[in-house]
């Protein structure tokens, strides 16, 4: 049970660059003649006529073999790639991993994408749109060591047409992916196009960032007095939409001892919340500051938590955006008491 993506980014191109989620060095399609004893050029270039997928049983040298064949589509309709899948009929197919297309502007290096993109790391398609400029499309990416060639290749100067690199993008729902993304330059109808895929190759390759890391907590891992971490999220009351409360939702450090765990043995008024009632606005205030994909920007916030006893402990957060869309509705808080901050 074997998946090989097939690229197609120019239309002289046909070459293997992935086989199970591992790279192949823009290898020839003639490897499937070698390891499956049958001719794939020919379904492949009808599947990139039609633009549809396709599902046919070829014979070949070591018998018949079924071929299933689906395209991956650039914004403008246009073929990119052709997931491939070759077996024996008698067997399932096998699930394929996610890939979508992308497509740079040479000249404005804004980014043309489609929706399967977009939804590799997203988990509603609200908020989609067909273009990026750089930095919002880059907005999810939180390693990618190879960018800098990718830049060269989509300045189209002739030093570099071929791209190909790992990179690690943060999901909205907070998971970290490893993709793989690859890239031609020169192509298009007008050969003034830089033509790409992305590959999620998570269960192949390890993610290249801890999860601190990507959120910019890595001194968590020290000993030592350092200042507490929490994701702090918002809840809408369904019946009145303007009612918003901000909680703490999970504490990524220690919980520290001067705030309680629950709430409800003293206040039982309060919905689960740790947050003074009257210092909600505190949160709202903060969040509407950071709605414009402002990640490197804090705000300071000084708010009252509820303590083990039942007082009210001042402390004073620094609040910033949890990377990625999720960040409208997602805050990181580090936090101190107020008399020592």
């Amino acid at each position: 049970m074997t998946w090989y993506l097939i690229e197609c980014l120019d239309v002289e191109t046909r070459s293997i660059v992935f086989r199970e989620g591992e790279f192949r060095d823009w290898g020839s399609v003639r490897a499937l003649t070698r390891s499956d004893g049958i001719d794939i050029a020919a379904p492949i270039s009808e599947v990139i006529r039609s633009r549809r997928s396709l599902d046919r049983v070829i014979g070949g040298r070591l018998g018949d073999r079924r071929v299933v064949l689906r395209p991956v589509l650039g914004y403008e309709g246009e073929v990119y790639g052709v997931k491939t899948w070759v077996d024996t009929p008698s067997e399932p197919v096998s699930p394929e991993r996610a890939i979508a297309s992308v497509n740079w502007d040479p000249q404005t290096l804004i980014a043309r994408h489609t929706l399967e993109s977009y939804m590799m790391s997203s988990q509603s398609p609200d908020g989609f749109g067909d273009t990026r400029d750089p930095g919002q499309f880059l907005r999810k990416v939180v390693q990618f060591d190879a960018l800098n060639e990718l830049a060269e290749l989509c300045t189209n100067n002739g030093t570099r047409t071929t791209f190909q690199g790992p990179l690690t993008v943060l999901h909205d729902d907070s998971h970290l992916m490893t993709w793989r993304g690859l890239a031609r330059s020169g192509v298009g109808p007008d050969a003034d196009e830089v033509r790409g895929l992305f590959h999620d190759v998570t269960d192949t390759e390890p993610i290249r960032v801890d999860p601190l890391t990507a959120l910019r907590l890595v001194d968590l891992d020290r000993d030592g007095d350092v200042r507490p971490a929490v994701l702090v999220a918002f809840r809408t009351n369904p019946a009145d939409p303007e009612d918003v409360v901000p909680f703490l939702i999970y504490w990524l450090s220690a919980r520290p001892s001067y705030v309680a765990e629950s709430a409800v043995d003293h206040h039982p008024d309060l919905p689960g919340n740790l947050i003074h009632p009257d210092d909600c606005a505190e949160f709202l205030r903060a969040r509407e500051a950071l709605q414009n994909e402002l990640d490197d920007y804090e705000v300071p916030t000084p708010v009252r938590l509820l303590a083990p006893g039942g007082a009210w402990a001042q402390v004073r957060f620094r609040l910033r955006r949890y990377p990625g869309a999720v960040g409208n509705q997602l805050l990181v808080g580090r936090f101190a008491p107020a008399t020592t901050d």
